[in-house]
């Protein structure tokens, strides 16, 4: 267990003790959330763990307040009905912060089936390792202790690279650089803390809170352009951690010059139109989708999502997918669904929630 220097609550400290002492709790856990509502025996089914240990674990995890058992229903079935154990949606909460500014951060308090309970914006006053370190330590034990409900870990979405055990390889925009975050907030706090890029959390969002398909491409388009890829309902963060992104690929050679030295990156090329009163959906969804077409054809995506800041026309989406059809073959493109996200503006938040949450309960 981690050594904690911030008192995070008894009931919530005796918590997270038990998680580390049952890695099997994330079976238990998962087959609970989603079903909605399922009995011991079924548990146990589903798991492959003995029916004394899914009834140990249950009574324990419901100790904590994370599940309640209902009392059986009236049914025209033979015999007494099962009773089912439920997840207690109104007693657990994830801390979640969108890390993707360098003007702010965003905190929020989500529940296990993404309701925002609380949402606050931090200002940035400075960047670099030691200020962005003292504004989440600071914005956490504050979220902390302002509601009742067990937090059952914490997530955290950063703009730049973020390798799989949470460490901040490259984040130029916020002057970081090789930064352990996620242990560090870890030890500080002990409670279960994520940290992801914010593309790729994005995109856990838009699997877990939102329509997303077991194999997807999520685009996001703000400051930068990045993305998210999950595959068969895994993350892809490729060999350097670097998957997704999008926006440093050169799309008009010896274009505008980019912030990486580049010309004509599509993040700058896109950054100077939306400068320019030529602006328009389809001329970013064709610049867009230039970038797009090749891994939509090497991968045979079925759904390609949107997720932009200041453009949510059907325009852009359309403009996206026509580029694709026009590049590929017939075979790739036919039943590709492009479509906007409907998680908003909160998508990096949510998607902080679920990295939280695929971490402590393996729902997502």
């Amino acid at each position: 267990m981690y050594q904690t220097t911030i008192d995070v609550g008894k009931r919530s400290r005796e918590l997270y003790e038990y998680f580390w002492q049952q890695p099997s709790r994330v079976e238990v856990m998962r087959a609970i959330y989603n079903s909605g509502g399922i009995s011991r025996a079924e548990i146990a089914r589903e798991t492959g763990l003995t029916k004394v240990t899914v009834s140990e674990m249950v009574s324990r995890l419901a100790s904590f307040g994370l599940i309640n058992e209902s009392a059986p229903q009236r049914s025209n079935a033979v015999g007494k009905p099962p009773i089912l154990v439920e997840i207690m949606r109104d007693s657990l909460r994830t801390i979640a912060i969108d890390a993707s500014s360098t003007e702010s951060l965003s905190i929020g308090s989500v529940d296990l089936y993404g309701r925002v309970l609380s949402h606050k914006v931090i200002g940035l006053s400075e960047l670099g390792e030691r200020a962005l370190i003292d504004a989440l330590e600071t914005a956490i034990s504050e979220e902390l202790s302002n509601r009742d409900e067990v937090v059952v870990g914490v997530g955290i979405g950063v703009a730049g690279v973020v390798d799989s055990n949470g460490n901040v390889v490259d984040a130029a925009a916020l002057g970081i650089r090789d930064l352990p975050l996620q242990r560090r907030l870890t030890e500080v706090f002990g409670i279960e803390v994520r940290v992801g890029n914010d593309a790729n959390v994005a995109t856990k969002a838009d699997s877990l809170f939102g329509d997303g398909h077991s194999s997807h491409l999520l685009v996001r388009i703000g400051r930068g352009v990045g993305a998210g890829l999950i595959l068969d309902g895994e993350s892809y963060l490729g060999v350097n951690s670097a998957a997704g992104e999008l926006g440093h690929v050169v799309v008009v050679p010896g274009g505008v010059v980019c912030n990486c030295g580049k010309q004509g990156c599509l993040e700058a090329e896109i950054a100077q139109l939306m400068k320019s009163e030529r602006y328009s959906s389809e001329t970013a969804g064709e610049l867009l989708g230039r970038v797009i077409a090749p891994i939509s054809s090497v991968l045979n995506l079925p759904e390609i999502v949107v997720s932009c800041t200041f453009d949510t026309s059907d325009a852009l989406v359309e403009s996206i997918a026509q580029r694709i059809r026009d590049t590929t073959l017939i075979e790739t493109s036919q039943s590709l669904v492009v479509r906007h996200s409907k998680l908003g503006e909160d998508i990096v938040l949510l998607g902080a929630a679920a990295l939280a949450l695929s971490a402590v309960l393996g729902v997502a």
